[in-house]
C-alpha cells in the first residue's frame, strides 16, 4: 500500500490521520462486520484521509473524537444516515467507506467491488475501480 503516501504527489491538499490501531479496527469490525482487507490496511496505515470535497472514513477513535467523527461506524448506522436511505439491508451488503462531496462511495461486500450514489439520486452505480484508482481518482477531481 505504499501508493497511499503518493497520494501527496497528486494534491499537496491530502491530509492523512494517524495510523488506526488494532483495537479501533477491531472495534469498527464490532459494530460493522468485517471490514474489507483493503481497506483494513489502509485504516492500519492512515485512518481516514481529506482531501477538499473527498473524505475517507475514519474507523471511530475514542482517544481522536474530532478526527474520527465521521467515521465509518456513523456513516453506516442506520439512525444516522442518509445513504442507501438507511434501509438495513443495503447497509448489510454495502459498506459505506467515503464521502465523494456529492454522494458517498460504498463497498459491496458481497462482490468487493466500488459503487457510489450520488446526492438526492437513489440509484448505485457501480465502478471497475480498485481501491487504488478509486482514491487517486477522487483526489485529483476533489473541488
Amino acid at each position: 500500500m505504499k501508493w497511499l503516501f503518493e497520494l501527496k504527489q497528486i494534491s499537496a491538499d491530502v491530509e492523512f490521520f494517524p495510523p488506526g490501531s488494532p483495537v479501533v479496527i477491531a472495534e469498527a469490525e464490532r459494530a460493522l462486520g468485517n471490514l474489507p482487507g483493503e481497506i483494513k490496511d489502509l485504516l492500519a496505515r492512515s485512518n481516514g484521509l481529506v482531501c477538499r470535497s473527498f473524505r475517507l472514513f475514519s474507523a471511530f477513535d475514542s482517544e481522536q473524537p474530532r478526527k474520527t467523527w465521521e467515521s465509518l461506524q456513523r456513516a453506516n448506522d442506520p439512525s444516522k444516515t442518509q445513504a442507501l436511505g438507511g434501509d438495513r439491508e443495503l447497509l448489510a451488503r454495502f459498506l459505506i467507506f467515503a464521502d465523494i462531496g456529492a454522494g458517498v462511495a460504498v463497498w459491496d461486500r458481497t462482490q468487493g467491488s466500488i459503487w457510489f450514489e450520488e446526492t438526492r439520486d437513489d440509484q448505485l452505480r457501480q465502478t471497475f475501480f480498485t481501491l487504488r484508482d478509486f482514491v487517486e481518482t477522487m483526489v485529483r477531481n476533489a473541488e
